[in-house]
């Protein structure tokens, strides 16, 4: 066997055992380390999800604290009661006329069991209301504001608002939907909380709304046909204002705390005195002189209230 034969099978044998300590190597050493990685970092992260998963209860549970505070009787039908109570009283206390407030039977809610696969749980019921009613966009407006600050577990599924006429106002159909929750705090009333941190700021955005009134975009040009021709008194004394109302010469007489009649705009007077007229636009008041249309004291900046006034 001649060296150079004697070399190569040297190597061959170098070559061979290196690819089998490689073998060695990567069977006990790098794939158990490789496996122990890929199996640390599935635990890291099902230590991080179930960590997720506890945050996300310990806020849920605050919210359903919050929730069984705020939430109506477990009992379906005193809740059924006592919310259309409270409705109606909140329509009253919003000057809505025409009102009607028609409550439909509880629907059982829901879930599906944490406990208990394949199987749901009862948490409580919704029930449905329908609200209908007639009322200036600043009465509505008030409504819908005095809506959202109260506590209770509700809202307005739909909200549909008509045009009526020339009176200013508008015929309002809502759906509202509430929730009785069996873990209620109230058992026989009524959840007293109330919205009370932002409830100023979110005052001034609705009286912004009244103030644009969307609905009466085009019929600005019957404000400058609102004209005050004259104020006189009554057999009582009691002074009347006598205002053109519309562009045929129409003439109305007017007292104080009575509306003008004119399409999709809220306009009373306030106070009649014997050379000016107080009223109020849209939520904005003004003094009016005889010979001054609506319109044009509406492009002056508003006065201040009626006792700020004076």
């Amino acid at each position: 066997m001649t060296p150079r034969v004697k070399w190569l099978l040297m190597g061959g044998l170098v070559v061979v055992g290196l690819y089998f300590m490689d073998s060695l190597y990567r069977k006990w050493i790098e794939q158990p380390n490789q496996q122990l990685t890929a199996q640390l970092e599935d635990l890291a992260e099902k230590v991080n999800a179930s960590r997720t998963e506890q945050l996300i209860a310990q806020k849920q549970g605050k919210r359903l604290e919050s929730f069984a505070a705020r939430a109506l009787p477990d009992d379906p039908q005193l809740a059924r009661s006592l919310y259309q109570q409270w409705l109606l009283n909140l329509v009253e206390a919003s000057e809505l006329t025409s009102a009607s407030v028609d409550a439909a039977q509880p629907v059982r809610v829901d879930i599906r069991s944490r406990t208990k696969k394949g199987t749901r749980q009862a948490i409580g019921y919704r029930i449905n209301y329908s609200l209908r009613g007639k009322a200036t966009l600043a009465k509505l407006s008030s409504f819908l504001n005095d809506f959202r600050k109260a506590g209770h577990l509700h809202k307005i599924r739909s909200i549909t608002l008509n045009p009526i006429g020339n009176e200013g106002r508008l015929d309002a159909d809502l759906t509202i939907e509430v929730l009785c929750l069996k873990a209620s705090a109230n058992k026989d009333r009524l959840s007293d909380w109330q919205a009370t941190d932002e409830a100023t700021v979110v005052s001034s955005t609705y009286d912004d709304f009244v103030r644009r009134n969307l609905f009466a975009r085009g019929f600005a040009k019957a404000l400058f046909e609102i004209e005050l021709k004259a104020i006189t008194s009554n057999r009582e004394g009691v002074l009347q204002a006598w205002f053109r109302t519309d562009g045929r010469g129409t003439t109305k007489t007017i007292a104080a705390g009575s509306q003008i009649p004119v399409a999709l705009h809220d306009i009373s007077v306030l106070e009649v005195l014997n050379n000016k007229v107080f009223v109020r636009v849209n939520e904005d008041t003004y003094w009016i002189k005889l010979g001054q249309t609506i319109g044009e004291v509406c492009s002056l900046k508003p006065e201040g209230s009626l006792g700020e006034i004076r």
